[in-house]
């Protein structure tokens, strides 16, 4: 190989390894966007169940109370159809207060 080919070879090859790290870069961007819209939700699920007043000790031993313990299939279905009917109520709520009529 000529002098030339090895240093055309080698920038080629620098533009790979760019590509290369500017795509895992931006992966990286997209899975820590993931991992906080993630707890964004987590946190909205506290929030909805009001228990953001418990504190930090309490909610994370009863959450790894229901892990320990476990649920079976129904159980988590059951959960479920709870957690769906609480979210379908609020947003039957939301739609009632924006479409009440305001009175002036």
């Amino acid at each position: 190989m000529t002098k030339t080919n090895l240093l055309e070879k080698r920038k080629r090859l620098e533009q790979r390894k760019n590509r290369l790290q500017q795509m895992e870069a931006a992966l990286n961007v997209q899975e820590r966007k993931n991992r906080t819209r993630k707890l964004i939700q987590l946190g909205g699920l506290v929030l909805k169940a009001h228990l953001a007043d418990w504190d930090s000790n309490t909610l994370l031993g009863a959450l790894l109370f229901i892990k320990e313990k476990g649920a079976d299939p129904q159980q988590r279905e059951a959960w479920s159809h709870k957690g769906g009917a609480a979210f379908g109520s609020e947003k039957t709520q939301s739609l009632l207060q924006r479409n009440k009529p305001q009175l002036s």
